[in-house]
């Protein structure tokens, strides 16, 4: 995708200043969600009573994400990273071994975290739904294998992983009815369960008790 013209390059513009100054007015010691416009949507004032910074970026892949994070991270100077990428790399026409060349992006994302020493939450991109408006855009057997391949990455890095692909997740190929708006954004049922999965495990990582690779919330 990087060799491919960017119509998102001048949002993510934009949205580099709106993080900037969404990192001002909450301060250091927060929680940085960094991620797609997944994470763009969602704007909980704060999650295990530490302010949020929605550092979403609409469109990108974990290729075009791998350069910002660094910065991001140093200019928020957070308490807890959360993390939610892929999304856009499970387009249609993805298999296998586009998944795997993804996953390794998703592995330079995670090993550059873990550099840093920050208590890490992997949230996985969550299932398509089925005959919605966005639907066709996407393939869902990639995004369940990116899913599987974020969440196994995840937990061998030491992240606590919030797996609302395996919450989602219907009983066939797709996610179950109502998940979303149009096939993959969530709907607000949706993202008040990413709110309770993502504070229960703020919360058990600031009182000391999340071990490393647990599934908080994941169960149906």
């Amino acid at each position: 995708m990087a060799d491919q013209p960017n119509p998102f390059a001048p949002h993510w513009l934009i949205r580099d200043i709106v993080i900037g100054s969404h990192m001002q007015a909450a301060g250091p010691d927060g929680l940085l969600f960094l991620g797609d416009s997944i994470v763009e949507g969602f704007y909980p004032g704060r999650i295990a009573g530490l302010p949020v910074v929605n550092a979403g970026f609409s469109g990108i892949w974990c290729e075009a994400l791998e350069p910002k994070v660094e910065r991001l991270v140093a200019n928020a100077r957070p308490r807890i990273v959360a993390l939610l990428v892929g999304t856009n790399d499970a387009k249609k026409g993805q298999g296998p071994a586009e998944v795997v060349t993804v996953a390794g992006f998703y592995e330079r994302i995670l090993a550059i975290l873990s550099a840093t020493g920050l208590p890490l939450i992997a949230v996985t991109p969550p299932p398509v739904e089925l005959g919605k408006r966005l639907t066709t855009f996407y393939a869902p057997d990639a995004m369940t294998d990116l899913s599987r391949h974020a969440a196994r990455l995840a937990r061998a890095a030491g992240a606590t992983v919030v797996d609302i692909h395996a919450a989602f997740q219907g009983d066939g190929a797709g996610a179950r009815e109502g998940t979303t708006v149009d096939g993959i954004h969530l709907s607000a049922a949706s993202y008040r369960r990413l709110h309770a999965m993502l504070e229960a495990a703020a919360t058990a990582i600031l009182q000391g008790s999340q071990s490393p690779g647990a599934i908080p919330g994941a169960t149906p």
